[in-house]
């Protein structure tokens, strides 16, 4: 490996690490973002469903704009350049919060509605930007096990700011310097590391263009495919009723169980902890057994779970402990199982458009959920109902619908595993940033590694067949 290969993978690991507490905070739907548009803002359920959706909506948008906008990009200047517009927008409304209008819920809520289009629209392009330039200086040979220790250091990186937002917002609640002194830290981190991403020099990523020329005949080409439109159905449909519940589970925890968010903070290390320790078994059990048993069992052993947010109260929420300790664990098998079975069927020739295709649906799925969930949860406001029991009735209508969707996962014959597609660093961004309503930061961070047999060939160059800033992998969520 060349010294200028060092040096370009030492800054993505300092890049990494500096940018984990930027994740955490800028996903609205996150337990930190959510305290601060509810419990200090009083934000509505409606307003507050659609600013959650908008990350879904600018993922959404990509497969329509990429084919225009990569014109005019690298793939380093798109992540720079877009890296550099969200950063400043988040420096804004840091110094800004002190001067919304904490009394006027309904400003306000224009106020983040408008923050959050920009800065989720310059998030996904800049996400966009980052897989493929990751992808060009990044050797195919070592990408599993550099990705691999990268994930382990977000992963304690991720521990040590949910223990920091855990003292601070237990101690100065509901403190707008509080949530300012969060910010900050993710700023500053985000700031070193994107200087740390101009360290990073590579011929290729200069002079290859974001695109070339192939998306809409890789289109028409996957979506006459039938075992992989099936899968995109069966995920669709996972993500929507997740995020019929997902996003509001800190809303009903913080304003009817009466928790604080340096609460919820506990409940986010837990599930961070045993997500990581289960990750590995999951890993040998599929192995051993194949993706589809994974999701099925995962799915079955997370979706009964939740069906225990219907009975909470004030009085019995330590059972939000064992619910956080167990759904980590579980909830691991669905996300890697999900991610390894996508990367299986995707249409030979066409994995660019396939995976972008998979997010696209995926993400018009999980943004509708939060918009229709918030509009009824209004509307029932204005007509007297019990908000209590409209959030239990979803807490038993989701976790209901997810589990019918394993009729159809039976449906979904998985092939056998393509020596192509060796390594890959999370595929479906939506669903990464479901995991994070969730409060499961690990599952957003995660290396999937197929082991190789002893006796099968390397495959240092990926064998290639895609053109696109979606061909193998994604990470862009870092």
């Amino acid at each position: 490996m060349d010294p200028q290969t060092r040096k370009n993978l030492r800054c993505s690991i300092a890049d990494a690490i500096l940018a984990t507490p930027w994740t955490i905070i800028s996903v609205p739907a996150g337990f930190i973002i959510s305290a601060l548009l509810n419990l200090h803002y009083g934000i509505r359920p409606g307003m507050f469903g659609l600013i959650v959706s908008l990350p879904a909506w600018a993922n959404a948008s990509q497969i329509l704009l990429m084919p225009f906008i990569a014109r005019f990009f690298n793939a380093r200047d798109m992540t720079l350049s877009m890296s550099w517009l969200n950063l400043g927008l988040w420096i804004m409304l840091t110094g800004a919060l002190p001067f919304f209008p904490e009394d006027n819920r309904v400003a306000a809520g224009q106020i983040f509605l408008i923050f959050f289009i920009l800065s989720s629209s310059s998030a996904a392009f800049m996400g966009l930007g980052w897989l493929a330039w990751m992808r060009q200086i990044v050797p195919g040979e070592i990408r599993g096990e550099f990705f691999g220790r990268r994930n382990r250091y977000i992963a304690f990186v991720t521990l040590g700011f949910l223990f920091v937002s855990m003292g601070l917002l237990e101690w100065y609640p509901d403190n707008v310097s509080t949530y300012q002194i969060l910010l900050g830290i993710g700023m500053a981190g985000r700031f070193g590391a994107l200087l740390a991403q101009h360290l990073i020099m590579d011929e290729k990523s200069n002079n290859e263009p974001l695109v070339q020329g192939k998306w809409w005949s890789q289109l028409r080409v996957t979506l006459v495919h039938p075992g992989f439109l099936a899968f995109i159905l069966f995920n669709a449909w996972v993500n929507f009723w997740m995020n019929v519940t997902g996003p509001f589970s800190t809303v009903f925890v913080y304003e009817h169980l009466g928790l604080s968010p340096g609460q919820f903070a506990i409940f986010n290390i837990l599930a961070t902890i045993t997500g990581a320790f289960a990750m590995p078994l999951w890993g040998k059990f599929i192995d051993r057994h194949g993706c589809v048993p994974a999701i099925g069992l995962g799915l079955l052993l997370w979706q009964c779970q939740n069906l225990m947010w219907a009975v909470l109260t004030p009085e019995n929420t330590w059972l939000l402990y064992p619910m956080w300790l167990w759904g980590g664990s579980v909830a691991a098998g669905f996300v890697l199982g999900s991610f390894n079975l996508l990367l299986k069927i995707i249409p030979p020739g066409a994995k660019t458009t396939a995976i972008s295709l998979n997010l696209a649906a995926t993400s018009i799925a999980a943004g509708s959920a939060p918009i229709i969930v918030g509009l009824l949860l209004d509307m029932g406001d204005d007509r007297g109902w019990s908000q209590v029991m409209m959030y239990r009735v979803g807490f038993v209508t989701a976790p209901v619908a997810i589990l019918l969707s394993l009729i159809f996962l039976k449906r979904i014959r998985e092939p056998a595993a393509d020596s192509r597609y060796s390594t890959v660093w999370g595929a479906m961004r939506m669903v990464r940033q479901s995991m994070q309503s969730f409060g499961l930061a690990t599952l957003g961070n995660i290396t999937l590694i197929r082991h190789r047999r002893k006796n099968e060939p390397s495959d240092d160059n990926d064998h290639d067949d895609s053109d696109g800033p979606l061909s193998d992998n994604d990470d862009s969520d870092k």
